[in-house]
């Protein structure tokens, strides 16, 4: 009897949370749940590179290198709505929205790592990012391969800092 009870009960957990799920894709289908993913480095106390990489649903990518860069400045390019859906579709297959807020770093003066996903409907920010999962620390890889060193010539710089 007890047995019985129990497979029951994983049944109607294991449909309750499929449901969840097919909930959850439908809302966050890939190009209309997420509006936007930044990628902010704030640097460290010496010469570590601080910069914020924003790309939109559009494939529109924005660069802005605060210090320590090559060149400082605002920066856009067309990334292409490929690469945002593969970025858009990585954010929702790894449930980054399941993420701490917050991942506590081991000294103050290692660079830090925030990345925020915009929904259309909510904010995600994760601060200290690089101290999680590895799935943030590959996210990061991706939008930082976006600017890939700033090296190509496809990048109009649209303001400068000072």
């Amino acid at each position: 009897m007890r047995k019985a009870f129990l497979i029951v009960l994983a049944m109607v957990l294991g449909f309750s949370l499929q449901a969840k799920h097919k909930k959850y894709k439908k809302q966050h289908k890939s190009g209309t749940g997420i509006v936007s993913v930044r990628l902010h480095r704030p640097g460290c106390f010496g010469r570590c590179p601080a910069y914020i990489i924003d790309i939109n649903s559009a494939g529109l990518a924005t660069y802005s290198a605060l210090r320590n860069n090559a060149d400082t400045g605002e920066f856009t390019k067309n990334a292409g709505t490929k690469k945002a859906e593969e970025i858009f579709n990585q954010i929702l297959a790894t449930r980054i929205d399941t993420c701490m807020n917050e991942y506590k770093s081991p000294s103050p003066d290692l660079p830090g790592l925030i990345i925020t996903v915009t929904y259309k409907d909510s904010v995600k920010t994760i601060s200290n990012a690089n101290y999680g999962s590895p799935v943030l620390r590959l996210l990061a890889e991706k939008m930082d391969a976006i600017v890939g060193g700033k090296t190509d010539k496809t990048w109009k710089k649209v303001k400068e800092y000072k």
